[in-house]
C-alpha cells in the first residue's frame, strides 16, 4: 500500500471515530511520519508498512480499546482431572442443558396449544355450521342452535388464532433472549481488553 492509500484508508476509519477536526491532524500526522520515515531511507511502501494497520492506529486515535486473545496453556494434570471428573461435571452439564432445553419447550407450548385450541374450534365450527341444515330437518330449535354454536365455534377459533399469532411474537423474544443468555454465557470467546 502507498501512502495515498494508507492516508484514504486512515482518514475513511477515522471518519466514524473522531471529530472532523481531529481527523484532518491525525491525517496531517501520520503523513509527516511516513515523509520523516522516507526522509531516513525507507521506501514508500516500508514506511507504510512500518506505522501498521490504518484501522488500528484510528481505534488507538479514538481511545478505543483493542482486544487481545489470550492464549490458553492446560497442563497434564488439568487434562487428567478434566478426564476423571467428567462423570460428575458432565452429568451435571447435560442437567444444565436438559434444564435450558425444557424451558425453551415450555416457552413453546402456549403459542402450540393456542394454536391447536384455535384450529379445533375452527374446525369444529364449520363442521357445526355445515351440518346444521341436516338438523333443520329433524328439530328447528336444534338446528339453529348448532347454527349459532358453529358460528360461535368459528369465530372463537378466529380469535384464539389472532391472539396466537400476536403472542407468538413475546414468545419468539422470550426464545430469543433465552438463547442469547445461551450464547453469552456459554459459547462465546472471553477476550482480555489491554
Amino acid at each position: 500500500m502507498n501512502r495515498v492509500e494508507f492516508i484514504k484508508e486512515l482518514s475513511n476509519h477515522l471518519a466514524y471515530e473522531v471529530r472532523p477536526s481531529e481527523v484532518h491532524r491525525l491525517i496531517e500526522y501520520y503523513d509527516e511520519m511516513i515523509l520523516d520515515l522516507m526522509e531516513d531511507g525507507y521506501s514508500e511502501r516500508a514506511a507504510v508498512k512500518k506505522l501498521g494497520d490504518p484501522k488500528q492506529l484510528a481505534y488507538e486515535a479514538a481511545g478505543i480499546p483493542t482486544e487481545v486473545k489470550v492464549p490458553r496453556r492446560f497442563s497434564w494434570l488439568w487434562i487428567t482431572l478434566l478426564i476423571l471428573g467428567f462423570p460428575l461435571w458432565g452429568s451435571l452439564a447435560l442437567a444444565a442443558f436438559l434444564v435450558l432445553l425444557s424451558i425453551d419447550i415450555v416457552i413453546w407450548c402456549i403459542p402450540f396449544t393456542g394454536a391447536c385450541l384455535a384450529a379445533g374450534t375452527i374446525i369444529g365450527g364449520v363442521a357445526a355450521a355445515f351440518t346444521s341444515p341436516f338438523v333443520l330437518f329433524d328439530s328447528f330449535f336444534m338446528g339453529v342452535t348448532q347454527l349459532g354454536a358453529g358460528m360461535f365455534l368459528f369465530g372463537f377459533g378466529l380469535l384464539c388464532m389472532w391472539l396466537t399469532y400476536k403472542f407468538s411474537a413475546v414468545f419468539m423474544n422470550m426464545h430469543r433472549s433465552l438463547m442469547g443468555i445461551i450464547r453469552r454465557n456459554i459459547f462465546q470467546r472471553k477476550v482480555v481488553q489491554v
